[in-house]
């Protein structure tokens, strides 16, 4: 028998099982890929519909930010009794009428004394405080204790008579004295459940999609349509204490996907459902299709082959000897004797991929190269405002307060600073501007924080003219700072010190603060990379440091609660540059 016929008999056995085979894995891959992509889609719509929650969460707390600095709030509070005088008292109302006309978002404004006296503007015919003494609230040390932060409360928290159609989120925050900073009273806002609705009333309709959102007792805090709360329990029984996840459970004979994420910054869950019959009926036709494609390629591939088999056989020996250097990854283009026909202008054309494969090789490693820059510099471009708010807010509460000089000097040690961290464009500086731009940066928060923390600084001469990464210890001196010696509530001490070795340079930032348990540092180290996460500026600062140095373990960690944090950064003593990276 020849070999023409030969392969077109094995071909044909070949072929029915294939397509057989291909069929099945077919349906299995698709369904996979399909329900990958559902479940990615699904994040993505809980991930815009966080976002949104927060933006809106985050309005709202600006606009409790502005109650809390209103001048004739400020002298009501300040007197003991908000009923002392009257005229000041009619001016709140006015303010506070004005603030919910203007956000229809908040349904009440409630704010109490420092006697306990209420005073609230609102809708009196629902949701109205029924506790006689605002220390009998179960939230009441919470929110003291939040020193002057916002908490977030279903309901109010049961302090409140509610209506039992709809709910409402209480943004509660103690208010203090703008010029002793001394708590005189307590405000709370109450929100609208529609202002969380509007967040993702645009993704309700589509496929036929149920969106929960739950509180940190798991409470509904708005909830659409009619999902099941057993089943619903169930799944988040599943997840266990996962930031997000998605499966497909069964309910009712059909199967759904549930898709939860976790809001760390309110301790709030959002969960949606949506049904994956709904979903794959859409996608059913090109599933049909793929089958139909698998089934016309291989018929016409087994007709091609009894022509091509003819006439290709012989040659494409002499093309594969030929081509044997790939199999020892050697990408060389061949040399066949074999004219201008067909297996001629294979040979042209193999040559001409091999061509392209190496130029796609070179332009792969420079894509690399360049990325790995384009994301050095967008971590630097994220970190840098990160600082600018802080402090802007710091010249926002001078200014509030009237100490003018002390406007003038931070504003001062802000332009000093950022004429170093600009560096013109650099992204490399020497230890010592580093350094420098650390003792402006502390001037600030000096300003600010008055005797809360003293600095230190031990620095080798040695070391003041070597270049290193700019904007590495200012994340972490304001780690320290907030997360350390604030946390602590008491004085403290932080220490800077930068060390010289023949191999290497040591830069050591330590404070005497509140210090950290070995899961919040394991988390610090280990969570990925997020703009919103309070740790962005440590993460972004360690981030930056493995990109730039080609070092994974470059900066280390000691803590423990109580006893402060100590981090050390072990710098290659080796002159770099930005084109370096």
């Amino acid at each position: 028998m020849s070999i023409t016929n030969r392969m077109a008999i094995f071909y044909i056995i070949i072929l029915v099982f294939s397509i057989a085979l291909c069929t099945l894995l077919y349906q299995q891959i698709y369904y996979r890929i399909t329900s990958d992509k559902i479940s990615e889609v699904s994040m993505q719509n809980l991930y815009s519909i966080r976002t949104s929650v927060e933006q809106t969460i985050d309005n709202l707390n600006n606009y409790s930010k502005m109650t809390l600095a209103n001048d004739d709030l400020q002298y009501t509070l300040r007197s003991g009794n908000i009923y002392t005088d009257l005229v000041t008292q009619k001016r709140v109302h006015e303010y506070l009428v004005h603030l919910i006309e203007a956000v229809p978002q908040i349904e009440s404004v409630y704010f109490f004394d420092s006697h306990s006296n209420e005073y609230m503007v609102g809708n009196l015919g629902i949701n109205q405080f029924n506790l006689s003494d605002i220390k009998d609230a179960g939230w009441y040390n919470e929110v003291l204790e939040h020193q002057g932060s916002y908490i977030l409360k279903l309901n109010g928290g049961g302090a409140f008579t509610r209506d039992t159609n709809s709910n409402f989120v209480s943004m509660i925050r103690v208010v203090r004295d703008l010029n002793s900073i001394k708590p005189i009273g307590i405000l709370i806002l109450n929100i609208r459940e529609s202002a969380f609705k509007l967040s993702y009333n645009n993704i309700l309709d589509k496929y036929k999609t149920d969106v929960t959102l739950l509180d940190e007792n798991d409470e509904s805090i708005v909830k659409s349509g009619e999902a099941s709360v057993r089943d619903m329990e169930h799944y988040l029984s599943l997840s266990g204490m996962k930031e997000y996840d998605s499966r497909i459970e069964k309910r009712n004979g059909a199967q759904y996907l549930y898709s939860h994420l976790h809001d760390s910054n309110n301790n709030w869950k959002l969960v949606s459902v949506m049904p994956i019959e709904e979903l794959l009926s859409e996608s059913r036709s090109v599933s049909w299709v793929g089958l139909l494609i698998i089934l016309v390629n291989g018929i016409l591939l087994f007709i091609g082959s009894i022509f091509i088999s003819r006439i290709l056989t012989n040659p494409i020996k002499k093309l594969l000897r030929s081509m044997r250097s790939i199999e020892r990854g050697e990408f060389k283009q061949v040399d066949i004797k074999a004219g201008h026909n067909e297996i001629g202008r294979l040979r042209d054309g193999y040559n001409m991929m091999i061509h392209e494969i190496q130029k796609l090789i070179g332009r792969v490693i420079e894509e690399h190269n360049f990325k790995r820059k384009a994301e050095l510099n967008l971590l630097q471009a994220q970190i840098r405002p990160h600082f600018l708010y802080n402090t802007l807010d710091s010249i926002n509460s001078l200014a509030i307060s009237g100490r003018t000089e002390a406007v003038s000097e931070i504003v001062e040690a802000l332009g000093q600073y950022y004429r170093i961290s600009l560096s013109k464009g650099k992204e490399v500086i020497t230890i010592g501007e580093e350094i420098e731009g650390v003792r402006n940066y502390l001037k600030i928060q000096k300003i600010r924080y008055g005797d809360m923390f003293d600095v230190s600084f031990d620095i080798d001469e040695r070391v003041l003219d070597r270049k290193i990464l700019k904007l590495i210890l200012q994340p972490l001196v304001e780690n320290a700072l907030y997360h350390g010696i604030r946390a602590q509530g008491e004085p403290g001490t932080i220490q800077i010190s930068a060390k010289y070795a023949p191999d290497f340079i040591l830069l050591t930032v330590e404070d005497d603060g509140a210090g950290m348990s070995e899961e919040s540092l394991r988390k610090l180290l280990d969570d990925e990379l997020n703009a919103n996460a309070a740790s962005f500026g440590v993460k972004g600062t360690l981030e930056r440091l493995r990109i730039f140095y080609g070092v994974d373990q470059i900066c280390t960690f000691e803590s423990r609660v109580g006893s402060g944090t100590k981090v050390t950064i072990k710098i290659p003593n080796a002159e770099r540059n930005e084109d370096a990276i």
